[in-house]
């Protein structure tokens, strides 16, 4: 095979880099972006011809067949494709996909008959009370041979398969009646054994959760352990209920030339709290406060990340901005595997918060950010959920993107059964209805404050908050070297 090259284009170039490295991923990426950001007809049919040859490279030969099929599309006097398209064509075996159906459900998968590295897609519906546990694809004439399953799809080997799957009873889950001082509500209404089930609640006027409760249906001294808000489903039906405690005030004193946002406006003593800081262009962050109402001579010290322990007390947010002296760049990894990464600035002064997103790629969920400073990955930034605050030096902004497993699949399926379930969706839409008339009072009190303290969402403070838990993640450290070779040649007849 031959590697087209046209050195004008950096892009292009960049990939061309990577090829000879061996990093076929990070290259097939990078000729990507030359299709979707060139105008230019021959560079986009070169760039194509090279996303097939880091897809043969790495032996994926049905997917590379598919590429050399649009670049000859696209060029259809490029010999190379041609010829690399048929060698591909060579490798290719067309197997048999046949269906065991099991007990309690009924699986269906997309295909019948596939050649081997194309993507099959697998779907199941359980009998009613029965969820999908999991998949399983072995090997038609040895099933001790097993095919891995990742989600709901799996790759086709060069042999036939049987598929089946495996369901198990789904349990419910109630919600106890007349909960004092406020409402819960589980994201599922049923759930298979050592499914996750997240728990959310909501006090009323001055109140919070103090803690989740979980027990078996009809025995309260048979409990659950909950993990903050969330449990793993037991092998039985389940009732959920909470405490409510008195929450303590955080409250944001009013600042010119910028702005001052807390992670929660109620809290208990000790509970981790996030202040928020976005100085105006110019500006940057001068003095930051945390002091007690009860007593003016009590404060809490915040860190240099701008957290701070709640006192037993209720409290007060006191900040100013001055001019700012330094701004220090914010960069996005380009080269991530799995997704990507989106900031809210381009640079950032000492202090101010920078806001994260990232967005995975089909068949992969987002992990953890990784921040470093710029050239030196061995000195970290700490992540708060989606935010950091910045340091004072340049930061390289990556994540961690990991791919799908069966628990998608698994919760579509309890969607499915949850639809089925009339009378759980009923019960659902009386409790919410419920709460949305006992909290009424409470959400209007929460939209002044909103407007008073420029409180993040709900969500994003909630994974800040988790994160604070979680400050000693290990994280990754980009490869700084990696082998190089000489340019890949054509195949010869005899190779196949």
């Amino acid at each position: 095979m031959f590697l087209c090259r046209l050195p004008r284009n950096a892009q292009f170039n960049l990939g061309d880099a990577l090829f000879k490295q061996e990093n076929y991923d990070a290259a097939f990426k990078a000729f990507q972006k030359v299709v979707e950001m060139s105008p230019d007809a021959k560079l986009k049919s070169n760039a194509v011809y090279n996303m097939g040859n880091c897809l043969l490279e790495q032996g994926k030969y049905y997917d590379a067949f598919n590429i050399y099929k649009v670049s000859l599309k696209l060029n259809p006097e490029n010999e190379n494709a041609l010829y690399n398209l048929e060698f591909c064509r060579a490798h290719l075996v067309k197997s048999k996909i046949r269906v065991v159906q099991p007990e309690h459900g009924r699986v269906e998968v997309s295909e019948t008959e596939a050649f081997n590295g194309q993507r099959i897609t697998l779907s199941a519906k359980g009998d009613t009370d029965y969820a999908l546990s999991g998949y399983k694809v072995v090997r038609a004439d040895n099933q001790s041979v097993e095919v891995q399953v990742s989600g709901n799809s799996f790759e086709m080997p060069k042999f036939d398969v049987l598929v089946t799957a495996e369901f198990k009873q789904a349990h419910k889950i109630e919600i106890e009646k007349n909960i004092q001082n406020g409402t819960v509500i589980a994201d599922k209404t049923k759930a298979i054994e050592g499914q996750q089930v997240v728990l959310k609640g909501q006090g009323n006027d001055g109140f919070m959760v103090d803690r989740f409760i979980v027990y078996k249906t009809g025995s309260r001294n048979d409990t659950v352990p909950v993990n903050d808000t969330v449990f793993q489903m037991p092998d039985f039906d389940v009732t959920v209920t909470a405490t409510f405690r008195t929450a303590l005030k955080v409250s944001v004193d009013s600042v010119s030339n910028g702005t001052i946002s807390i992670s929660d406006s109620l809290a208990k003593p000790g509970q981790n709290i996030g202040i928020i800081v976005k100085p105006e262009k110019g500006f940057q962050l001068g003095d930051l406060r945390v002091v007690s109402e009860k007593d003016a001579t009590e404060s809490a010290p915040v860190s240099d990340d701008n957290l701070f322990q709640m006192l037993n007390s209720d409290v007060r947010v006191k900040a100013t901005f001055v001019e700012a002296t330094d701004y220090y760049k914010v960069e996005a990894d380009t080269m991530i595997e799995g997704g990507h990464v989106l900031l809210d600035v381009s640079q950032a002064t000492r202090r101010e918060t920078v806001a994260l997103r990232n967005a995975p790629e089909p068949g992969y969920q987002f992990k953890e950010y990784v921040i470093h400073q710029v050239g030196d990955t061995s000195i970290k930034v700490q992540p708060l959920g989606n935010f950091f605050t910045m340091p004072d030096f340049d930061v390289e902004v990556s994540a961690i993107f990991e791919k799908s497993e069966g628990e998608d699949q698994q919760q579509q399926q309890q969607n499915q059964d949850q639809q089925q379930d009339q009378q759980d969706q009923q019960d659902q839409q009386d409790q919410q209805q419920q709460q949305d008339q006992q909290n009424q009072d409470q959400q209007q009190n929460q939209q002044q404050q909103q407007q008073q303290n420029q409180e993040m969402s709900k969500e994003d403070a909630q994974r800040m908050l988790d994160a604070l838990e979680n400050q000693e993640k290990q994280t990754m450290e980009k490869v700084n070297e990696q082998k190089v070779r000489q340019q890949p040649k054509k195949k010869s007849d005899k190779d196949w």
